[in-house]
């Protein structure tokens, strides 16, 4: 017996209607957004959209989306661009392992030309199963399945799934191939994402606007708040960094973060994950000459973690060749982590700059 026969009820109306795509793209068709990247069939412009569409929000990524196809309208002028132009455009979208990923795939298309299938996508760099079957299915019609945060939650509902973690996301993703409506793949995998992000919502879902309420079995069994099952929470981990921040004759002092590190490759005040012993003595070896002078204390959330970082000031008596030295209105450009932004704003509030 297949995972939709165990649950849902066999005797109803089935979610594939074989003529129009049935009650959910008559849904889709009045209700969805006005996105940007719903104008276009561009693989590249989707592409993009869905790379930002990562972990953020829908409102966030417009401008974003908008400011990128700007800059960089075709693929070709993305995969010849400097990294740190790509990266100051890409500034707080945050997880900008996203954006290197996006740059290399590009690259790679620059050689190999653009995919024409899933298989074909998944051979492009930071292209995973979801992005493969998006671009696909939206952009090139094909017949192709795909499952984000929303579809399984919509899923677990309509089925009544009640597992979590890796076998939920599995068994989604066997619905999802099992239900991909041929004729308008890519609208039917939009409608899936479109009412889990807009109705069938993690909290207070609107069931009474959902054009699949008689099909749901959360519904009828009064279990919409329950699933999908929540996996247990991960352990909160704590950390303390100390930045320092230097001045030398109206230029500030940043060096660009290690490969291997959070945000590698853009640039930073020195920091440390500890003001003690030896960490505290490479800093100031590192700084120079001086007394910091306490800023005050800025808190940043990375996945699970939870930073606070205490900064302090340091005009110092010469540059540290260690470091690079920038005017004040070359940082605007320079791409920089929104922690990092969040220092110097509060630096120069508290100078009175």
């Amino acid at each position: 017996m297949s995972l939709r026969q165990r649950t849902l009820n066999p005797s109803r109306k089935p979610l594939l209607a074989e003529d129009d795509g049935g009650p959910l793209l008559r849904w889709y068709d009045l209700a969805k957004r006005d996105l940007p990247w719903r104008k276009t069939t561009d693989p590249y412009a989707i592409w993009v959209s869905e790379i930002m569409l990562q972990q953020t929000q829908v409102a966030t990524v417009i401008p974003y989306w908008e400011k990128w196809m700007a800059r960089f309208p075709t693929v070709q002028d993305l995969a010849v661009a400097d990294e740190q132009d790509v990266l100051s455009i890409w500034q707080g979208l945050g997880y900008y392992r996203r954006c290197r990923l996006l740059l290399a795939g590009a690259k790679w298309v620059g050689e190999n030309g653009i995919p024409n299938d899933v298989d074909g996508w998944l051979s492009v760099p930071g292209v995973g199963r979801y992005t493969a079957g998006a671009i696909a299915s939206i952009a090139q019609n094909v017949p192709a399945a795909l499952v984000d945060g929303n579809v399984e939650r919509v899923y677990s509902r309509l089925t009544g799934d009640d597992h979590s973690g890796k076998t939920l996301s599995e068994n989604a993703w066997k619905w999802a191939e099992q239900n991909v409506f041929s004729d308008r793949p890519g609208d039917w995998n939009q409608a899936l994402m479109e009412l889990g992000a807009t109705v069938c919502t993690p909290n207070n879902p609107s069931c009474e606007s959902c054009p699949l309420q008689n099909q749901c079995v959360a519904r009828q069994t009064w279990r919409v708040d329950q699933l999908p099952t929540k996996p247990p929470k991960a352990k909160v981990v704590k950390q303390t960094h100390t930045v320092w921040v230097p001045r030398n004759n109206e230029k500030w002092g940043l060096r660009q973060i290690a490969p291997g590190q959070w945000w590698e490759g853009m640039w930073e005040f020195p920091r440390v994950e500890s003001a003690a012993g030896s960490e505290a003595d490479a800093l100031r070896e590192l700084v120079g000459a001086g007394w910091p002078q306490a800023m005050g204390t800025i808190r940043h959330s990375v996945t699970i973690h939870r930073i606070r970082i205490d900064v302090y000031f340091l005009e110092t008596e010469q540059r540290s060749t260690q470091l690079q030295w920038f005017a004040t209105a070359e940082l605007a450009a320079l791409p920089m982590p929104a922690p990092q932004r969040k220092i110097l704003k509060l630096v120069l509030r508290s100078l009175g700059l």
